[in-house]
């Protein structure tokens, strides 16, 4: 599934190091909010998490993206937990500069989407990115 919306919130990040082949680890969790329907009236909301240390340098919160995600269930201790795997983020300034001056598409359904309200603080003050992009 591929979506456009925001990075509503970047969550600390974690590392460490791999015990079956000893190499260091950095991962970065954060909050991905975006429209499944163009008649929707309110954001849905999941937590996804990049490995890639390109998207951990410059990922910022308020910034529009599109990212590709997945969903696996996997069985432990007799208990199934889902996982969301993020296969693919892309900033919408680069999207639409590469392809054409078009207003975005929602990937689900092809039709026009209406752009995302600012993103605000918990005091409904605006919070600015500085215009920060991914770098790709």
């Amino acid at each position: 599934m591929e979506f456009q919306g925001r990075v509503k919130k970047i969550l600390p990040a974690r590392s460490g190091v791999s015990q079956r082949t000893g190499n260091e680890w950095k991962s970065l969790p954060f909050i991905f909010e975006y429209f499944e329907h163009d008649t929707d009236h309110y954001a849905e909301s999941v937590v996804l998490e990049t490995f890639d240390t390109k998207v951990i340098e410059h990922l910022k919160e308020g910034m529009e993206v599109i990212c590709g995600f997945g969903h696996r269930t996997r069985e432990y201790d007799g208990k199934f937990y889902n996982e969301l795997r993020m296969y693919k983020i892309e900033s919408v300034k680069k999207a639409q500069q590469a392809n054409s001056p078009q207003q975005p598409q929602n990937a689900t359904s092809g039709q026009a989407m209406a752009p995302f309200p600012p993103l605000t603080d918990t005091n409904g003050n605006p919070i600015n990115n500085n215009g920060d992009d991914l770098p790709f």
